[in-house]
């Protein structure tokens, strides 16, 4: 018969919180009689400086082989008591932890019950706790680079942060330019501030300042493939060719003006793009990129306008091709930032001259299809402006409020004014929102009327002799309207949707990557090692945009330790060889991309640095080849036959 490893049991009274419920001498008393004879002391805090000190030299008295601790969540203390156990030169993972805290004492009303069911999970960890092995925790250096998945101004600030502390930065960014919406925007609320020039110093230290260094920027890029875990991340990219070699281009823009070919401009609501062009005036960094879907001479035929005219040989390269490559950092942060919700309620659908939020942006800046003028698909000047605000917010596709539009109106409305004397504006309400520091002094300079109407389904647009109004049925309103901004919720960009999946990131009802906690981790998700910043987490403005980023960066500092060694826990799958049937079903299943095919032995090999111990292969393996160390079978079995003996 196998001799059983003597065991030690610490009983924690939690300083009585334990005790309320939990009659620890009665315990202590069935424990004696226990076959295994195992030894025990009862502390008040067994997670105490002083308690963990006398535990220690307990320990070394006893010189137990598998310890048991009945206290509080493992999530809390167990490394606590595994520091405690390799104090006393034991293996760390030899000790078993039992939560009768939480699961007894706080759940259970009789304490003749609670005292039951804790002696019998002591008795299971007691059965458990025999089949345990000596494990070994591994330590690699944690690498301090971060990879930044958006360049908005919450990339931004977070790579800036970064790069001033020392640290390499990835900042990926899909657009052929950074600065994300904010860039596009001529006057930003509450202040008019120009949106390009409050991000011009950031945007231009990232190119040309002391921490453009540490820093990479990479324009039409995307992440397809995320491995990894905190301190060892792995991202997959792949990059579209832009066709012109930004170390040679100055950016001159002579190829747009000789290119035969024209195109919509995706990012002005408007107006036309040549073949190869920059998106906007003034968008970063400046160079023009080419539309491989328009280029002519990239579809096979004969044009070599641009390369005839442009001053730098070489600048210009048609043999540009997509390219693939890994990023490895110790921290992601993800900073994809939100959209507009394109809403055209059936009343003004076909209608002439009815705006998003974000075309009427784009309109009113210099550097839009206009010029900055406020004028009509005909060239013609509105002689009354309607702003309809919570333009599907607050309906069955979007139930929220983005808190940000009542600001915009509000902005479009001041500005609209100020633009042509004499404009009629009209701001249609379901609710008013405009929190913030300044918010009041746009309000004390608002020059529009304010009708408040029920829903998009009560306003109906008509054409009538003095030109076209929208009547709101709820009360009969008649509001002029020749131009119609529909102010549409903020939602989830498409890149936000993209990444989340990618990090197999939890949404939240609005479809944004939900934090780890609203309140106390806003800046945290779930994942440890990936940190979010802007509008990936829920509508907002550029000054919270700024501070996220900032937030996202301490936060990824203050983890990322240069020296310090990232520990490899040892409570990982492993395979056994021999029984590996090859059919790599738990590649297939993998949630961490953690394990891979070795053509050499025809097995599946499990990384231990990219595994979390999730289990989910052990689970899949239909020849039983997969041991979760740490949680095995016998392990488990064990524990059961103890609960339910």
């Amino acid at each position: 018969m196998n001799k059983q490893p003597k065991t030690a049991i610490i009983l924690c009274t939690c300083s009585g919180i334990i005790t309320e419920k939990i009659d620890w001498d009665t315990v202590r008393a069935q424990l004696a009689e226990h076959p295994d004879k195992p030894v025990v002391t009862t502390d008040e805090l067994a997670c105490g400086a002083e308690n963990l000190e006398k535990l220690a030299t307990w320990l070394k008295e006893e010189k137990p082989e598998r310890v048991v601790v009945a206290a509080c969540s493992p999530r809390e203390h167990e490394r606590t008591f595994r520091t405690l156990l390799a104090s006393a030169g034991i293996n760390p993972y030899y000790l078993q932890m039992i939560n009768v805290r939480e699961q007894v004492a706080w759940v259970t009303a009789d304490p003749a019950q609670a005292t039951r069911k804790a002696a019998r999970l002591i008795g299971a960890a007691l059965k458990r706790v025999r089949h345990h092995r000596p494990l070994v925790e591994r330590h690699v250096p944690v690498r301090t680079d971060v990879a930044v998945i958006g360049a908005g101004p919450a990339g931004i600030q977070a790579a800036l942060t970064l790069a001033r502390a020392g640290r390499m930065v990835t900042l990926i960014e899909r657009e052929p330019f950074f600065g994300g919406m904010p860039v596009r925007f001529e006057e930003l609320f509450p202040n008019l501030e120009c949106g390009p020039c409050l991000l011009e110093p950031g945007m231009g230290e990232l190119l040309h300042g002391p921490e453009s260094e540490h820093i990479k920027l990479l324009t039409l890029a995307e992440v397809t493939e995320v491995k990894g875990s905190f301190g060892n991340w792995q991202l997959s990219l792949r990059q579209q060719p832009r066709y012109v070699d930004p170390e040679l281009c100055i950016g001159c823009m002579v190829c747009a003006a000789v290119c035969p070919e024209r195109r919509e401009n995706p990012w002005n609501c408007g107006g036309e793009l040549a073949a190869v062009d920059g998106p906007f005036v003034g968008a970063l960094p400046n160079l023009p990129h080419v539309d491989a879907a328009h280029c002519l001479k990239l579809n096979g035929q004969e044009c070599g306008a641009c390369l005839a005219e442009c001053p730098v040989e070489g600048a210009l390269d048609f043999n540009d091709t997509i390219h693939d490559s890994v990023v490895e950092a110790g921290a992601i942060i993800v900073a994809t930032g939100a959209e507009e919700l394109p809403v055209v309620p059936p009343a003004f659908a076909g209608k002439d001259n009815v705006f998003s939020a974000y075309a009427f942006e784009r309109l009113l800046a210099m550097t839009g299809p206009s010029g900055g003028e406020l004028v009509k698909g005909d060239g013609s000047a509105p002689a009354s402006l309607a702003i309809v605000q919570c333009a599907g917010s607050f309906d069955d596709a979007v139930t929220y409020c983005s808190g940000t539009c009542c600001q915009a109106a509000l902005k479009y409305a001041h500005i609209a004014a100020a633009k042509q004397e004499g404009l009629t504006v009209t701001r249609l309400i379901r609710e008013q929102v405009v929190p913030g520091i300044n918010a009041a002094r746009l309000f004390g300079h608002d020059h529009s009327h304010v009708v408040r109407y029920g829903g998009l389904g009560d306003l109906t647009v008509v054409e009538t002799p003095n030109g076209r109004v929208i009547v709101c049925g709820s009360n009969g309103a008649e509001v002029p309207a020749d131009m119609i901004v529909l102010c549409g919720p903020t939602v989830p960009g498409s890149g936000t949707t993209q990444t989340a999946r990618l990090l197999e990131l939890g949404l939240d009802d609005a479809g944004f990557i939900a934090p780890i906690h609203a309140l106390s981790g806003s800046f945290l998700s779930p994942l440890k090692g990936v940190y979010l910043a802007g509008t990936c987490r829920g509508p907002g403005d550029i000054r919270e945009a700024f501070a996220s980023g900032t937030a996202a960066a301490g936060v990824a500092l203050s983890e990322l330790v240069e020296g310090r060694d990232l520990t490899v826990d040892p409570q990982v799958a492993v395979v056994d060889a021999e029984q590996c049937a090859g059919c790599k079903s738990c590649i297939r299943v993998c949630p961490y991309k953690a394990i891979s095919w070795d053509e050499a032995t025809k097995t599946a090999d499990i990384s231990d640095i990219l595994c979390r111990g999730c289990g989910t292969c052990v689970a899949v393996c239909p020849a039983g080849a997969i041991t979760a160390q740490g949680f095995s079978r016998a392990m488990l079995r064990a524990e059961i036959e103890g609960v339910v003996s």
